[in-house]
């Protein structure tokens, strides 16, 4: 039982040792930040664009409407 336990406690702390997990996963906080800023990031900039288009929408419907023909040839 003893070899077990000695065993068991080897494997322990050559776990603690070991980075790789760590660095792996310190790898994936990284990735979870950069994609949450960059959501927010394209969220922000979506409705930007959205209000933009919007406008520019209203002005060409708007001067549509005035007559101006636009062919103008001579």
């Amino acid at each position: 039982m003893l070899k077990v336990y000695s065993l068991v406690q080897s494997h322990l702390a050559a776990l603690r040792r070991d980075e790789k997990g760590v660095t792996a996963l310190e790898y994936g906080v990284i990735a979870a930040v950069v994609i949450v800023i960059g959501l927010a990031t394209f969220l922000t900039i979506g409705e930007t664009l959205d209000g933009v288009f919007t406008e520019v929408n209203t002005a060409l419907q708007d001067n549509s409407g005035s007559g101006g023909g636009g062919g103008g040839g001579s």
